[in-house]
C-alpha cells in the first residue's frame, strides 16, 4: 500500500501545471517572434518596392497585389478530356456467314446475259495482268505460269475438257464464284452448276491464246493463292 501511495504522489508531482511566470514568458516570446517575422516581411516588401518601382511603370497598388499572389514553380498539365471511344462493329465469323448462307449463290435468278459484261472485264484484266505479248516468250514462261496460278478467275469463260466424272466433261460457263474446291459457273441456259476442281482439267481463252488449268493444282482459296509461291508439280493423267 505504501508503494502505491508513493507512485500516485510522484505522478501528481510530475503532471503539475506550469507556473504563471513560465506561461507569461512563453507568451511574450511568441509575441516577439511573431512581431519579428512581420517586421522581416515588411522589410522585404519595402526592398522589393524600392527596387522594382523605378524600373517599371506599374502602380504600387498593383505591385502589392502581385506580391500577394502565389506563383507555382511547376505548371500543371491540363486535365485530358475524356474522348468518346469508337466502338468497332464486330465482323461476322465464318460460322455465322455459313448460317446466313453468304457463301451460297441462289440456284435461280442469275442470268447468263447479265454476266457477259463481267466476262469482258475479266478478259481486259487478264490481258493487262499476263502481258501476253512479252510473257509468252520462252525466257518469261516461268513468270507467265506464276501469274496464271495467282490470277482471279471470277468472270472467266471456262470449259471442262477432262474429268474423272464423265458428266462434267463439256460443261461450259462463266465463273460467278470460286471456292477452295469448286468453280461455280452460270451456263448459257441460265443454270448454275458446281464443278469440282479435283481430278478435272479446264481450258479458257484470252484473245488468241488457249490456256489449260489442272484443278488438282488449284485447290487453294483465291485469296491465299494470290500471295502464294507455286512450285512445279507433275500433272496427273486422268
Amino acid at each position: 500500500m505504501e508503494k502505491n501511495v508513493n507512485v500516485k504522489a510522484s505522478e501528481m508531482m510530475f503532471y503539475q501545471p506550469l507556473p504563471a511566470e513560465v506561461r507569461v514568458t512563453l507568451a511574450q516570446h511568441s509575441l516577439l517572434s511573431g512581431s519579428t517575422q512581420s517586421n522581416e516581411k515588411k522589410l522585404e516588401d519595402r526592398f522589393l518596392m524600392s527596387y522594382i518601382q523605378p524600373r517599371t511603370s506599374i502602380i504600387p497598388e498593383e505591385l502589392t497585389a502581385q506580391f500577394k499572389k502565389n506563383y507555382p514553380l511547376r505548371v500543371g498539365r491540363p486535365a485530358k478530356e475524356n474522348k468518346k471511344t469508337r466502338t468497332r462493329k464486330k465482323a461476322l465469323t465464318s460460322i455465322e456467314k455459313r448460317k446466313l448462307g453468304l457463301h451460297k449463290l441462289p440456284k435461280t435468278g442469275i442470268k447468263y446475259k447479265a454476266c457477259a459484261p463481267l466476262h469482258q472485264l475479266w478478259v481486259e484484266y487478264m490481258e493487262n495482268f499476263l502481258e501476253l505479248e512479252n510473257s509468252t516468250k520462252a525466257a518469261n514462261k516461268d513468270l507467265l505460269y506464276q501469274r496464271i496460278a495467282k490470277a482471279d478467275y471470277h468472270g472467266c469463260l471456262l470449259m471442262v475438257t477432262r474429268s474423272k466424272c464423265p458428266s462434267y466433261i463439256g460443261a461450259k460457263g462463266i465463273i460467278v464464284l470460286e471456292t477452295k474446291n469448286t468453280f461455280q459457273i452460270i451456263c448459257e441456259d441460265d443454270q448454275l452448276r458446281i464443278l469440282p476442281k479435283r481430278d478435272s482439267v479446264f481450258t479458257f481463252n484470252v484473245s488468241r491464246w488457249t490456256f489449260t488449268l489442272f484443278g488438282n493444282h488449284m485447290n487453294i482459296r483465291p485469296s491465299e493463292r494470290a500471295a502464294r509461291k507455286f512450285k512445279s508439280k507433275p500433272t496427273i493423267d486422268l
